[in-house]
């Protein structure tokens, strides 16, 4: 045997051992696969009415929620909905229910989303979305995150 071919033979050998180590400790540590989350934005009205601090919830139709994909967001005054997920802005791909929740003092006055109001114990708060949107599993509302930059949920809840 030429010298040449040993030594061919030893660089493809470490060449193989060191690929195989390396794919050993990828496989040892426990890659994970993390979904690529998706903007979730637009706007939410209650009975044609913009609330600060209405909220939104989205849970996952067809599967358990996890970090991905169980996502909460509020709308400012104008009704301006941004929405996140444990994991980050936005959701991964899937179809949701929505339900809401906007909470008001009882006889009707808007909480001021600026002040924190659960220290006031003579305060006496109600939801004023109608059944069934105000319901994690009954509410009739679905939406679709797709996998592109801009997924807008634009909806109006009916009012009582």
């Amino acid at each position: 045997m030429k010298p040449n071919q040993t030594r061919d033979r030893n660089s493809f050998g470490a060449s193989t051992c060191l690929f195989i180590a390396a794919s050993l400790c990828l496989l040892l540590t426990g890659c994970s696969f993390e979904p690529e989350l998706y903007p979730v934005t637009g706007k939410v009205t209650l009975d044609g009415k913009a609330y600060n601090r209405l909220l939104v919830y989205m849970r996952p139709i067809d599967e358990t929620p996890d970090k991905y994909s169980l996502g909460v967001g509020e709308t400012d005054v104008s009704g301006k909905l941004s929405l996140r997920s444990t994991a980050g802005n936005g959701l991964k791909a899937g179809t949701y229910r929505v339900s809401f929740s906007c909470m008001v003092a009882k006889g009707g006055e808007v909480l001021d989303g600026n002040e924190k109001h659960d220290d006031d114990r003579t305060l006496v708060t109600e939801d004023i979305v109608p059944e069934p949107f105000c319901s994690d599993t009954e509410s009739t509302a679905t939406f679709e995150v797709k996998p592109v930059s801009t997924n807008e949920f634009i909806f109006d809840i009916p009012g009582k």
